[in-house]
Formats: structure tokens, sequence, C-alpha cells
């Protein structure tokens, strides 16, 4: 009697924990019920958006929008073919021993839709890594005709590797999709896991990593450059501001030392001035530095009208002030009334107004 009542209470314990168990995992199985539904109503849509957006104008000289469109492809593939195949096994319907081509071919879609979605993350990566740190071979050869072939390679060389799923996954004897049908391809299957782990999750994320570093660490430090380039672009103007508004004291021996290396001294001789042309990225400055007593002026003349005014000025100094050689007015009322008798008179008269033109003009271009 105690043997049979031990039985009883062995297999009512037994009852329960298998109550509990399955009880557990139907519960453990609604969100894979709730998230699988989800998935497949707006994984197309949100990939289907996405190629409509890098299909547009905005991206039709970018080399990396074949990637993500074929990356939305095939992310769309995986999700229509995976999520309807686990929310049938939680509802314990087994699509894949219902018929030979569709063991086959959600085995095959399935593998092959995920390692060609690493693999062109990895191609877009270096893409990336690429554009950030060699500009000039980006510009020259990452084109988008190049992105589309290294998208259709990849996609050709993957869907050969995986092949083999669709020769092994076959119905077998007990009605079930597996590999025991075939005793050769039972036995290498253990390797072909080893090329699919290596395909789909160690070489991908080994590429992405190390691209995505370099990548950081580029945008890092021409940020730092930028920066520097910035920095040194406003100390310059702003020594180039305080140099043209500025009095500068130096000695006449030292004169060519206090311009910068853009700066072209011009002497002039005859009324001790010194003209400068001094060249930036931005415009051309001529500056005339007339020099009193081993004291420099800088005078910087910003348009047009002002330099062309600052050189009649000198000019007019010139025709007024200087001694060395004396200017005689022409008064065109002794012109007028002077009359010229002879063709002798004539002629000299016309050479002196020529000359004067050309000493008006020589005066002007000095």
């Amino acid at each position: 009697m105690s043997s049979i009542n031990n039985t009883i209470i062995n297999t009512y314990r037994n009852n329960n924990t298998l109550d509990s168990t399955s009880w557990l995992l139907q519960l453990s199985l609604w969100p894979l019920r709730i998230v699988c539904p989800l998935l497949i109503i707006f994984c197309p849509i949100a990939n289907w958006i996405c190629i409509h957006i890098f299909q547009s104008r905005i991206y039709n000289r970018s080399s990396s929008k074949w990637y993500f469109i074929f990356i939305a492809i095939f992310d769309t593939i995986y999700v229509l073919v995976t999520a309807p195949l686990i929310f049938l096994i939680t509802l314990e319907i087994y699509i894949l021993n219902w018929n030979i081509l569709l063991c086959k071919f959600i085995v095959f879609l399935n593998y092959l839709s995920c390692q060609i979605s690493a693999g062109l993350l990895a191609c877009l990566s270096i893409d990336r890594l690429v554009a950030t740190s060699c500009l000039l071979l980006y510009r020259y050869h990452c084109t988008t005709n190049i992105s589309k072939y290294v998208c259709s390679f990849v996609i050709l060389i993957l869907s050969i590797i995986n092949s083999h799923y669709l020769i092994g996954y076959t119905i077998d004897l007990d009605g079930y999709c597996s590999i025991r049908y075939y005793k050769w391809y039972e036995n290498i299957y253990s390797y072909l896991n080893i090329v699919y782990l290596l395909s789909y999750s160690i070489m991908p994320f080994t590429i992405i990593s190390i691209c995505n570093l370099f990548i950081v660490i580029n945008v890092c430090r021409n940020k730092s450059h930028m920066k520097k380039k910035n920095l040194l672009k406003k100390s310059i103007l702003t020594t180039s501001n305080q140099n043209g508004e500025g009095i500068i004291n130096a000695p006449h021996c030292c004169f060519s030392t206090t311009f910068d290396k853009n700066e072209v001294p011009i002497n002039n001789n005859n009324n001790n001035t010194f003209q400068l042309q001094r060249y930036s990225n931005e415009s051309k400055h001529d500056m005339f530095v007339p020099v009193h007593e081993n004291q420099i002026i800088n005078k910087t003349i910003d348009s047009i009208s002002e330099w062309q005014l600052q050189r009649q000025n000198r000019l007019s100094e010139k025709l007024l002030l200087d001694v060395e050689q004396p200017i005689n007015p022409i008064q065109p009322s002794s012109i007028q009334n002077n009359s010229l008798s002879s063709p002798r008179d004539r002629l000299l008269s016309s050479q002196q107004l020529s000359s004067s033109s050309t000493y008006s003009q020589k005066m002007w271009y000095n």
C-alpha cells in the first residue's frame, strides 16, 4: 500500500511540474506572438520608405545609397520569412514539414538574407571609412556604379556559399525537414556551420568595429584641425586689422622686416614713399607708406575709390610741391590769343602739348 501511495504522489508531483512548465512556456511565447505580427506589418513599410528616400535626387551621387537600398531589401526578406515562421511555431504549426520546397527555400532565404545584410553593412563601413580618411580616393573611385557592383558581387558570392542549404535540407523518412536524409551532408554540416558563423557574425563584426573606430578617430581629428584653422584665421584677421590702422615705429634699415611675407615693398625715391602690395586670401590691398623721421605710417586702402583718391592727391602733391622738376602751368587764354602764323610754329606748339601730356601721364602712372 505504501508503494502505491508513493507512486500516486510522484505522478501527482510530475503532473504539477509539467503543468507549471507548460504554463511558463505558454507565457513566454506571448511576446513573440505580439512582436512578430507587428514586425510583419511595420518592417516592410519602414524599409520601403527608406528605399524611396535613397532613390531621391538628394542621394543620386552618394556611393552609399545602394548599400542602404539592398540592406533594406534583404532585411525585409528576412523579416517576411522568419517572423511568420516563428509565429506559427509558437502556435505549434510547422510549415517546414508541409512541403519539400518550403523546407528548402525557407531555410535558404533565412540564412542568405541575414548573411547578405551583415556583409553589406561591412562594405558600407569600409565605404564610410574611405570617405572620411581618403577624400581623393573616395571622390574618384567610390562612385554609385562601383557600390552597385560591390553589392551585386557580395550577393552572388553569399548565394553560392549558402546554396548547400538547397541541397542538404529535405523531408526525411519521418516527415521532418532536416539534414538526416543525406549522411554525407550530415557529416560535413558542422564545418558548414563554422563557415556560416564566420560569414555572418565574426568577420562582419570585426570589419564594422575596426572601421567605426577609425571613422571616429578621423572625425575627431578633422574637427580639431578645423578648430585650429579657424582660430588661426581669426588671429590673422585681427592682426591685419591692427596693422592697417595702427602706427608702427621702426628704423629705416629694418623696414623690410616689418612686413609680412605676402607684402611686396616698392620704393619711390622721389618723395621718400613706399608703395606696398599686400596679397591675402580675401582681397588685394595697396598701401602708400610715407617715411618721415624713421616713422612708418600704414594707410590701408580698402576700396577702389579711396585708392584712386589717394593716387590723385599724390599726383597733385607732385605737380605742386616738386621743386626739382618745375612745371609751368598752361593757360588756355594765352594759347587762344596767340595766333599761329607759320606751320613751323604750329609744329612746335603741338610738340610742346604732346610733351606736356606725356609728362602728365608719366606723373600719373608714377
